[in-house]
């Protein structure tokens, strides 16, 4: 960390302290908790005097500015919600044959985590076209879709995967414990997941993942070299 770094968190610091607030940590994981950071961050303004919180308000921009990385950049530009650097959770599911299958399994690959249903027809129809077509794409270049089904039997998925004759690896979340695990609340929601196997970020509903700043993401996510 440079002077001039260091010299701006020990004002964030010191401001805080003044306000009788503790540092914020530095990134976030849901939605919800953004939402309480910028409920934080109203309470902030509210007990600081106006010159304290604008000092404060310059500094933490200004090192916000200095930290942001190349990847960082591209995940804003994409409008995803940024997770980058977090461990996605571990999970190990059934594909409708009975094999079963680890997140793990994928290490080393760039991973589009995507959760959808069989009843849900703008997921099944993005699934259908726009991810197929993706997956059948990159595949030479280890990229994955593993396509996870939210509550739904393989009676009701299989069939469905059968006539389209689709590319991804499907995976049945059965009982929802991957759904939940995931903070999932409608279909479609995807998850980024990079070949160090960290995650990138999520989005809910459907994108233009061929073309614009989403595919330029995926171009660097898979220019990383494979470990």
């Amino acid at each position: 960390m440079t002077a001039s770094r260091r010299a701006g968190a020990l004002v964030i610091l010191l401001v805080l302290l003044v306000a009788g607030l503790a540092p914020a940590r530095a990134q976030v994981d849901t939605e919800e908790e953004r939402e309480r950071e910028e409920a934080r961050e109203r309470a902030i303004e509210k007990r600081m005097r106006p010159w304290q919180y604008d000092l404060y308000k310059r500094e933490r921009d200004r090192n916000k500015l200095k930290d942001k990385t190349e990847l960082d950049r591209l995940v804003e530009a994409a409008r995803l919600f940024p997770l980058v650097g977090k461990d996605p959770p571990p999970f190990t599911l059934l594909r409708p044959d009975g094999k079963r299958v680890g997140l793990s399994d994928f290490a080393g690959q760039v991973v589009l985590l995507y959760f959808w249903s069989t009843t849900s027809a703008y997921a099944s129809e993005e699934l259908s076209s726009t991810i197929d077509k993706l997956q059948r794409e990159l595949f030479a270049r280890r990229f994955t879709v593993l396509a996870v089904t939210m509550r739904e039997t393989t009676e009701q998925v299989a069939p469905w995967v059968k006539s389209r004759g689709l590319s991804p690896v499907f995976l049945l979340d059965t009982d929802g414990g991957v759904t939940d695990m995931y903070k999932v609340k409608v279909a479609p929601t995807i998850y980024l997941i990079g070949r160090d196997h960290k995650l990138v970020g999520r989005v809910a509903g459907t994108r233009s993942w061929n073309h614009g700043p989403t595919r330029e993401l995926l171009d660097y996510l898979l220019k990383a070299p494979v470990r």
